[in-house]
């Protein structure tokens, strides 16, 4: 399993989607709901279901949902329900979806639905929770959360770590792999902190490269079936090369999304969420 990673590139044919538009109620210190400028814009079920139509022609595999979160930490989705339900019935795209904190209920909702993946930010630090995310919930209701979306929710749910969300500090990111042993997931994906111009973080600098191998080979240990993913959202340039280099050379990564060193695989143009018995379907040789 932990030979040379994966290799996804999501755009064009698995583009993230903000159902919110522009709007976020949170204003993360580390965002400030700039990154949704970078998604394509929906907000309406008719033009999603319109969107949808036009990837399907184009080839497209599928997309991401996500966009801004309320003050409970989640992404306003129950709009979209009856056109997602639509999309999966009609279309037979792949989608995956950001929730955030969800009950029971909501989760049920998002299964029927016919939601393939969720994609879950397992946030165990009630600081960040509070002061760098401006939400309600506290890592208690997370950790709920969590164990709902994996008895209730989508058939898969790949949990996500962001690391240096605590102004580039790590800390929790500890706790998150071991609350994560109980489910055993099929892919973990870490996220780094890119300090973006115009957010209280601008000047922040990300995780040093040997506390980010550290963690790698922490999730490596305590993971054993879990393939470790180095997500889309971090530093380019040397940076990211340092750190793709030193985790492929210490075996610690089994998928690396849009890789800034070169690999010789083919590439998956998925999100590197989707577990292989679907993604592998999608390789471009």
């Amino acid at each position: 399993m932990h030979g040379v990673p994966k290799v996804y590139v999501p755009h064009p044919k698995y583009p993230t989607v903000s159902i919110t538009g522009s709007r976020c109620e949170l204003k993360c210190d580390y965002c400030r709901g700039l990154v949704l400028r970078t998604m394509v814009q929906i907000e309406s079920p008719d033009r999603l279901l319109s969107f949808c139509k036009r990837l399907k022609e184009r080839g497209g595999i599928g997309c991401l949902l996500s966009g801004g979160f309320n003050k409970e930490g989640k992404l306003p989705f129950e709009p979209y329900i009856e056109t997602i339900r639509c999309v999966k019935k009609e279309l037979d795209l792949m989608l995956s979806i950001h929730p955030g904190i969800l009950n029971k209920d909501e989760a049920v909702q998002l299964r029927d639905s016919g939601i393939d993946i969720a994609e879950f930010y397992v946030i165990l630090s009630d600081n960040v929770l509070r002061n760098v995310m401006h939400t309600k919930p506290n890592k208690d209701d997370v950790l709920k959360a969590l164990d709902i979306i994996y008895t209730y929710g989508p058939r898969y749910v790949s949990p996500h770590i962001t690391v240096g969300s605590d102004y580039g500090k790590i800390s929790w990111e500890y706790e998150a792999i071991d609350a994560l042993r109980d489910y055993d997931p099929y892919v973990l994906i870490f996220l780094i902190l890119v300090p973006i111009e115009g957010t209280p973080m601008a000047h922040v600098k990300p995780p040093s490269i040997s506390d980010l191998v550290n963690l790698f080979a922490t999730a490596r240990k305590k993971l054993e079936n879990t393939e470790l993913a180095l997500g889309c959202m971090r530093v380019r340039g040397k940076y990211t090369q340092t750190l793709e280099s030193e985790l492929m050379r210490k075996g610690l990564v089994d998928r690396i999304t849009v890789p800034y060193t070169s690999i010789p695989e083919p590439t998956i143009h998925t999100c590197c969420s989707l577990p292989d018995s679907v993604a592998l379907k999608y390789i471009q040789k």
